[in-house]
């Protein structure tokens, strides 16, 4: 965040609740729960993604610093934490089950992973590639320039064109990771760049009433449509000849619709230091959680009679343990001084070399 913006309270608002349908989303995973049917034909908790990508573009449409340097900074807490814990799970599972987990190192091999047709081992990392992919292309063609609706038009028609042709092709965690499935959102964050925090007011109340009718309406029309329970995107039942190209910008609208309404919901509320808190966590907690899901689950639920209440506790356990981990991680790691103190090297380095 530039020093010359006061900070605003709609970014912690998106990330916390943006982590928290990620993670509910990946606890519940039953794609016939009613969770996961609210923003067919995505899975509910890519809602949460496309917060995350908004909110990219809107950071970078008011950065005030060096373009190289704001790529660097923003990219270096998830290579340094991200590296980190691949080779932690490498070694434990070394260990354990024979297996180095090596796709984990993908995403930061400049992003191959969105490449490939499946998730790392660790699959929440894939948004790491997807991420540099977003800044270097920021970087390279977007930085200094005011987003326009016409440019707004034309991501949204190369988005489609994209996603429609991978799709087709097979390719569904392809289409789904690759920058251009969030080309819109990511614009969209960067033409809403002055829109700043607002405050609260009674119109916040129908604002959250629209969008609960949005969840109603568009869950409502996709059961009458009838979508399957693939992933990462739920295609038609019923299959017709532009069922594709239909489907992806339904994507899109939904990607669009529920971003637009929570940003300007978020923007009208107050915060609290409990949202702040959790904010604080989403870089580590989305790296930690799905591991730990993983390997906890079957213990955790024995504790409970129903699967149901248990995945439910599970949820705020996971939410609230990685946060907390996150807050003692960040009390022993100055990320921003090793990160400046990278820089710095890398410096020395390019200008010795340069002589």
């Amino acid at each position: 965040m530039p020093s010359n913006i006061k900070h605003q309270n709609f970014i912690d608002l998106m990330k916390a609740l943006g982590m928290f349908l990620i993670i509910y989303g990946h606890i519940v995973g039953d794609p016939s729960n009613l969770y996961n049917l609210l923003a067919q034909p995505v899975h509910t908790k890519q809602i949460g993604v496309a917060f995350f990508v908004f909110l990219t573009g809107w950071g970078l449409a008011n950065n005030t610093g060096q373009p190289l340097r704001t790529v660097f900074t923003r990219i270096f807490p998830f290579y340094f934490y991200g590296i980190l814990f691949a080779i932690f799970l490498s070694v434990l599972f070394y260990f354990l089950k024979g297996d180095t987990n090596a796709s984990n190192y993908t995403p930061f091999v400049l992003g191959v992973n969105v490449f490939f047709n499946y998730f790392p081992a660790n699959p929440t990392t894939w948004y790491i590639g997807t991420y540099l992919h977003m800044l270097l292309f920021w970087y390279f063609f977007l930085q200094g320039k005011t987003i326009t609706k016409r440019h707004l038009v034309l991501a949204f028609i190369v988005e489609n064109v994209v996603r429609s042709i991978v799709m087709a092709w097979g390719q569904d965690f392809m289409a789904y990771m690759l920058l251009p499935n969030w080309l819109t959102v990511f614009l969209l964050g960067m033409y809403l760049h002055d829109k700043k925090q607002e405050p609260t007011t009674p119109f916040v109340f129908i604002l959250i009433i629209a969008w609960v009718g949005v969840f109603i309406f568009s869950t409502s029309v996709a059961n009458v449509i009838g979508f399957d329970g693939e992933f990462p995107f739920r295609h038609m039942t019923s299959d017709f000849s532009l069922s594709i190209p239909f489907e992806s910008l339904l994507i899109s609208a939904t990607y669009i619709i529920h971003t637009l309404l929570f940003f300007e919901i978020a923007r009208r509320l107050p915060i609290h230091s409990v949202i702040s808190f959790f904010s604080r966590a989403t870089l580590i907690t989305v790296i930690i959680h799905m591991p730990i899901i993983f390997e906890t689950s079957n213990y955790f639920y024995k504790l409970f009679d129903s699967d149901d209440v248990a995945r439910i506790v599970f949820i705020f356990v996971v939410f609230i343990g990685t946060a907390v981990i996150s807050e003692i991680i960040h009390k022993f790691v100055d990320i921003k001084s090793i990160g400046n103190k990278t820089w710095n090297i890398m410096e020395r380095i390019t200008k010795t070399v340069k002589t």
